[in-house]
């Protein structure tokens, strides 16, 4: 099959031209490996060419399509046999939640206009807001913001993890939203990771302080502290605060990365955002602890895979393109 019959195929399917039969045969022909380097490709041009303003009547449905994703990756555990469809069904997430639902209508303040800020695997953005405040997004996110300031607060939405270095103006508070929960600062530097997939979100305070709220309760707030990190629970709506080294949070913004008492799971997640790869591996033998690793920024993925198999017991791996097989002797 030619690459623009592939390109023509999916952009067929975004654009919602095909019927609900077509639709579904499409699915079960975007995750077969044939055509696997056509279809990246191809998706990655129709990301490119994706507009990048959004109108100011679009947040609240981007918020409607991130529930539904995640009440539609949260019901079962995924284990090794389902990770390369299901970071295929990442990238068609990601690829209408920034270039196909944000285009419907909804009520916001009319004077403001935003733009999305979105970040493909294996790389990072900063940018300079015009309040002069710093963002600093990380792999496989999206942040939307005013392009100015000229309500009374200074939101933001977040879907994946950012830095933030907020510039101080005490007339207008600086406010991260996600699905769960809202952060609001008035000049202070924190992190937010609240990825789809994910469960949970967690916020993480590098000076100064913050007042975090749980969207679904707006009465329960919590104030941190630097140092403090809060832990939202998707799957039971408890909420933990820990102290934690701040500053080794947001270190990955230096290409830093370290794993505080973290399941494999998140540790593989960062590793396919970082590296762009997939890691195939058996959830239910890796999750059963706690892991505490450190590399570094120069570190390759081979460097990173050896660690990481000193520190698990009985296991081996095998690299294959763009996919890493993790192994675990019985």
């Amino acid at each position: 099959m030619e690459s623009n019959n592939i390109k023509n195929i999916i952009s067929t399917f975004f654009e919602k031209k095909a019927s609900k039969n077509t639709q579904f045969l499409f699915r079960k022909w975007f995750r077969l490996d044939e055509y696997h380097a056509e279809k990246d490709k191809s998706m990655e041009e129709l990301w490119e060419n994706s507009p990048s303003v959004i109108s100011t009547q679009t947040l609240e449905d981007f918020s409607k399509i991130k529930t539904h994703i995640l009440d539609e990756t949260q019901t079962k555990p995924v284990y090794s046999l389902f990770r390369r469809i299901i970071t295929y069904a990442a990238v068609i997430i990601f690829f209408i939640a920034t270039s196909v639902y944000l285009t419907y209508q909804f009520a916001v303040p009319a004077q403001l206009e935003y733009t999305q800020l979105s970040v493909s695997y294996g790389e990072s953005k900063k940018i300079a807001l015009t309040d002069g405040s710093l963002v600093t997004v990380n792999a496989g996110s999206i942040l939307i913001y005013p392009k100015s300031f000229t309500a009374d607060t200074r939101t933001v939405f977040l879907t994946g993890e950012a830095n933030f270095s907020v510039a101080k103006n005490p007339d207008k508070p600086f406010i991260v939203k996600t699905k769960y929960l809202d952060i609001k600062a008035l000049g202070t530097k924190f992190n937010v990771q609240s990825y789809p997939n994910a469960n949970y979100t967690k916020v993480t305070l590098v000076e100064g302080s913050v007042k975090v709220n749980m969207e679904l309760e707006k009465s329960k707030s919590y104030i941190l502290k630097p140092n403090n990190q809060l832990t939202y629970s998707h799957q039971d709506s408890n909420i933990a605060i820990v102290d934690v080294d701040a500053a080794k949070v947001a270190s990955w913004e230096e290409g830093y990365l370290i794993f505080q008492g973290v399941t494999f799971d998140e540790i593989a997640n960062t590793l396919e955002r970082k590296y762009n790869i997939i890691v195939n591996y058996d959830g239910r033998k890796l999750n059963q602890q706690s892991y505490y690793v450190k590399f570094n920024p120069d570190e390759s993925i081979e460097e990173v895979m050896n660690i990481l198999c000193l520190l698990i017991t009985k296991s081996s791996y095998k690299i294959e393109g763009k996919t890493i097989y993790l192994y675990i002797d019985n």
